[in-house]
């Protein structure tokens, strides 16, 4: 009986390409670790492009096997598919439970034919993980899209979370940036991304020659990502310099003044980053001398 693991993907003109548990294990491993190291994006199988890279080297490296970004993505599509079904049955299984995963088979072990029986019939889809199907990596799926999972982005599929490296072949802009998330850089994204289309509107009826003008979906997520870049750096900038009470009363705190010139001294200083600076840099001994003399006392 074949592990699922030797399972088949069909390549564009070229036969088919065979999967082993070791290509599998090397892949989950490398994954994991690029996981750890920052490189997979929001969305489920969104990776950097390195992370790829980083694949690809292993298997040849570990392996002598050659793949591309193509036949990584058909079997994390094959992972996938794993997970949608099993995650379901097994997750709230323990030890004691009628079904469960016996990891060093690779299937399902049921203890009970009639709780087996009832979810089969709940879920045919399971049938073939008892006998026919081996997932001899499972531990390695459940760490790899359980994440994807617990943030939202089960509905997407491979190619529509994977903005990064797909973008350029992307015939939707919009389609890819679709996200449910309320962080700063979506905000700016979305804000930057409608103001794009108003404009890519009204400047795309004709050129100088009255013909028509239109950018491309990767011309026009390069300049989004422009103007968010830049607008996140204005933002934080911004964020960077703000003067807070907390950093004026510790200044302050190192000179003797009565209740009034400190009043007086914390409104001049949060309202003047320049002033704030060129006090905090001051002397102890010239700070009194030098607050008052702005402060008219």
């Amino acid at each position: 009986m074949a592990s699922e693991a030797t399972s088949q993907s069909k390549g564009k003109g070229k036969g088919y390409f065979t999967w082993t548990p070791e290509m599998d294990r090397v892949m989950g491993t490398c994954f994991i670790d690029q996981m750890n190291q920052g490189n997979k994006l929001d969305g489920k199988c969104a990776w950097k492009t390195a992370a790829y890279t980083v694949v690809m080297n292993a298997l040849f490296d570990k392996l002598n096997i050659s793949v591309t970004k193509a036949n990584i993505l058909s079997r994390f599509k094959t992972w996938e598919k794993h997970y949608d079904i099993l995650y379901p049955l097994l997750q709230s299984c323990n030890s004691g439970s009628a079904i469960i995963w016996d990891y060093s088979r690779g299937r399902i072990d049921v203890r009970d034919e009639d709780v087996w029986n009832a979810r089969v019939s709940e879920n045919p889809k399971i049938l073939p993980y008892r006998k026919k199907i081996v997932v001899e990596n499972w531990e390695d799926i459940c760490t790899l899209f359980s994440q994807d999972r617990a943030n939202g982005e089960g509905a997407q599929t491979v190619f529509e979370a994977n903005v990064e490296t797909e973008v350029e072949e992307s015939a939707n802009v919009e389609e890819s940036f679709e996200t449910d998330s309320r962080s700063l850089e979506d905000e700016v994204m979305n804000a930057l991304l409608a103001r794009q289309r108003s404009k890519s509107k009204a400047s795309s009826s004709t050129n100088d020659r009255g013909t028509k003008r239109k950018l491309t979906s990767s011309q026009v997520l390069y300049k989004v990502l422009g103007r968010m870049a830049d607008s996140l750096d204005k933002y934080l900038n911004s964020e960077c310099s703000k003067v807070t009470t907390k950093m004026v009363e510790d200044e302050l705190s190192k000179i003797e003044l009565d209740r009034f010139q400190l009043l007086k001294g914390i409104d001049l200083l949060m309202n003047d980053r320049t002033k704030y600076d060129t006090f905090s840099g001051l002397q102890d001994d010239l700070k009194k001398d030098w607050l008052l003399m702005h402060i008219g006392n």
